[in-house]
Order: C-alpha cells, then structure tokens, then sequence
C-alpha cells in the first residue's frame, strides 16, 4: 500500500497543477452561466485533466476493487461516477469551467494525505526520524481540505446549481450537444460528491480533536484509527 500512494501522488500532483494554473492564470470564460456551462475554450484548458482523471480513476478502480481496504462501495461508485463526469466532460462537451475545480483545483488537497498516508505504512520513519514533517502535512492536509474541498467546494457548487437551473429553465438549450438529462445528472452527482466531503471533513475535525486533545479510547481501551488513514482507504483521487 506504501507503493501505492506514491503511485498516486504523481497523477494527482499532475492534474492539481493543470486546475490551478488555469483556475487562477487561464483567463477562463466565467462572465455568465452560458459560458461556465458551455465554453469550448474552457473545455480545452481542462482537456488534459479530464484525460488523466479517466485514466487515473479506471485504475483506481480496478486496484480497489481487489483490495479489502478500498473496495468499499461508495468509493467504487466514486471512482465510476468521477470517470463518467469527466467523459462527459470532454466528449459532450460540458461544464468546463466547473469541471477545472472539481477535478483539479481540489486534487491539491489530496497531495499531503498521499505523504501522511505513506508514513502510515511506514511508522518507523513517520512517527519517529520525520515525525515533524509528518505532523505539518497532516495540518496542511486538513487547512486544504477545509479550504478546496468544503468552503470552496459548497461555494462552487452552488454556482453550479444556479447555472444549471437557469439553463434547464430555458425554452431551448444554447446548444443541442447536451442532454437536459446530462445536466440533471451532474446535479444529483453533485449531491452524492459534496455529501462525500462532508463526510470526510467530520473525521478530519475529529482526528484534528484527537491530535490536540489526546486520542479518544473505546470501551477496550484500544486506540482509534487515525481519521486521515480510514480516508485515504476510502478515497484515493
């Protein structure tokens, strides 16, 4: 499992680099809910991500699929439903702009998990001779996570929701090339997504808790599992 989140951290240090490069410096066509939705030149600057995540995520899920760790079934679909999301991304095309931050900008949460999670499977190095510098990407993990991946996420989510009300309301869609089911289905995908990450932001506020404030036992006296590693086996993105 060690050589697997160093596997992982190349696809995802990838396309969080491409999002972010065209989030903040790609000068993207977000003036109405016309061009967040439906711009080709959006849909470019996000062809390179949509193109590793189907890669990135196929693999995912068939490695996951065999191990007892990950194969749980919300992330199954996780994967499944990422990969048809970006598909439609590019094939469709639709929802460029979104689809910049959702599969990219976000991804840069996932890069301190990746470190925290491999010093996991290696104690002897994360607990003890790097224990500094695991303890300041397990902070960085969580301000990142609460940053792109719930206050961010929330935010352009809601975005979404907008764009896609107004154009569903239309009498006819700017463009034949998507489906009104398309952009419903994106809308209940959303909801699954953003639940996901909430989810997840509980066991990192309680992992932060424990990290601060001892680390809470059971009734046998056992330690829980940190919050970060029941994440990272749950999600790998």
């Amino acid at each position: 499992m060690g050589a697997f989140q160093i596997t992982c951290i190349f696809p995802m240090t990838y396309v969080a680099y491409l999002g972010l490069h065209a989030w903040y410096f790609g000068a993207l066509e977000n003036q109405t809910a016309i061009d967040r939705l439906f711009s080709i030149s959006n849909i470019q600057k996000c062809n390179k991500i949509g193109l590793v995540q189907i890669a990135f995520q196929l693999w995912d899920f068939v490695f996951s699929l065999f191990n007892s760790e990950l194969n749980k079934t919300e992330m199954l679909i996780h994967h499944a439903m990422t990969g048809l999301l970006c598909y439609w991304m590019l094939s469709i095309p639709f929802c460029g702009y979104y689809g910049i931050y959702f599969m990219g900008c976000s991804e840069a949460s996932s890069l301190p998990l990746c470190v925290v999670d491999f010093f996991r499977f290696y104690p002897e190095y994360g607990a003890k001779k790097y224990a500094i510098f695991n303890t300041f990407c397990s902070l960085l993990f969580a301000f990142m996570f609460l940053w792109f991946r719930v206050i961010q996420w929330i935010s352009y989510s809601i975005g979404y929701w907008k764009d896609a009300l107004y154009v569903l309301n239309l009498e006819t869609l700017p463009t034949t090339n998507v489906p009104r089911f398309v952009i419903m289905s994106v809308l209940v995908l959303n909801i699954f997504f953003t639940v996901l990450q909430l989810v997840w932001c509980t066991m990192i506020l309680k992992e932060a808790r424990n990290m601060f404030f001892g680390t809470q036992q059971d009734g046998k006296g056992k330690n829980e599992e940190p919050a970060a590693s029941k994440m990272q086996k749950k999600k790998n993105k």
